[in-house]
C-alpha cells in the first residue's frame, strides 16, 4: 500500500492538515454586542457567528499555506518523488505548524473586534472549533518534528557501516 511509504510522524501531520480546513469552516468566534455609551438599552445581536474565513484577515491565508505544504509533503512521499530532498519538507511543515499554532492562540487569547460604533462595539467570543483548529495546527506542528526526527534517524542509520559477516561454506558450523 502507497500509504505504507509515510511515517507515524507524517501521517499525523497530514491527518491534522484535513481537520484544519475542515474547522476552518465552522463559525469559531460568536458576535457579541456591547454597549459603550451610558443610556441603558437592551442590546440583542442580530449577526450569526463567523468562520475562520470570515473573521479573521491574514490569518486564512497562513493557515491556508500550512495546509498545502503538509498535504503537498505528504503527497510528494507517497508518491516517492524526492529521494533525497536538499531541504527537508517536514522541517516546513513542522515551522508553518508551529506559526499556525500560536497564530490560533493568539487569536482566543485576544478575539476580534468586528465593528465599533458610536454606542455599541460587536466584539468576538471564541467558541469550540477553534480549539478543535488549536489541537489541528499542533498536531500539524508535532508530526512535522516527529517526521523529521524518523527522516533524521533514516539517514544516521543509513550512513553506518553495516558489518560485515563472514560466509560460511556448507561443510562449516558457526562457532559458539
Amino acid at each position: 500500500m502507497l500509504l505504507g511509504r509515510l511515517n507515524y510522524g507524517e501521517k499525523i501531520s497530514a491527518a491534522s492538515a484535513v481537520l484544519l480546513f475542515v474547522s476552518m469552516f465552522f463559525h469559531w468566534f460568536s458576535v457579541e454586542a456591547y454597549n459603550t455609551s451610558n443610556l441603558l438599552f437592551l442590546i440583542e445581536s442580530v449577526e450569526p457567528g463567523k468562520s475562520a474565513w470570515e473573521a479573521l484577515d491574514y490569518m486564512p491565508i497562513t493557515l491556508l499555506t500550512t495546509i498545502v505544504v503538509t498535504l503537498a509533503a505528504t503527497t510528494l512521499r507517497v508518491a516517492g518523488a524526492v529521494r533525497n530532498p536538499s531541504f527537508p519538507a517536514n522541517a516546513a511543515v513542522a515551522t508553518l505548524g508551529l506559526v499556525s499554532t500560536l497564530l490560533i492562540l493568539f487569536r482566543i487569547v485576544d478575539p476580534p473586534v468586528f465593528s465599533v460604533e458610536p454606542t455599541v462595539t460587536f466584539e468576538g467570543a471564541v467558541q469550540w472549533p477553534i480549539f478543535l483548529a488549536l489541537a489541528a495546527a499542533a498536531g500539524i506542528a508535532c508530526g512535522g518534528c516527529l517526521a523529521l526526527q524518523t527522516e533524521r534517524t533514516r539517514r544516521i542509520l543509513g550512513s553506518l557501516p553495516t558489518p560485515e559477516r563472514p560466509r560460511l561454506d556448507s561443510n562449516q558450523r558457526p562457532s559458539d
